[in-house]
């Protein structure tokens, strides 16, 4: 069951939750539009401000895909946990069924 890639907390010390800037606030509380409205809205920034977004934005879709594995992890160990538990309580089962008999 325990692989390379099923190591939930492998990743733990890289992952780090940073506060957003407070510049970026306003940003991003408008919510994500369409596209066109996105690249309209980047547009009218000045450069800088342009690559620190780029930048927040390829950190978050990182942050993203470690969180879907994990939670995909997750599931699995949960899952054959749930599988272990099963399988001792018909071993118990059986073995008190054998004793009263």
């Amino acid at each position: 069951m325990a692989t390379h890639e099923d190591d939930l907390y492998g990743d733990l010390e890289d992952t780090v939750a940073k506060p957003l800037p407070s510049t970026n606030k306003q940003a991003t509380m408008t919510g994500a539009g369409a596209p066109s409205s996105v690249s309209m809205s980047m547009s009218m920034l000045p450069e800088p401000e342009v690559q620190q977004l780029l930048e927040q934005m390829k950190q978050l879709k990182a942050e993203n895909e470690i969180l879907k594995r994990n939670m995909g992890i997750l599931y699995r160990t949960a899952k054959s946990e749930l599988e272990r538990k099963d399988r001792t309580i018909f071993q118990l089962q059986n073995e008190l069924d054998s004793l009263r008999r």
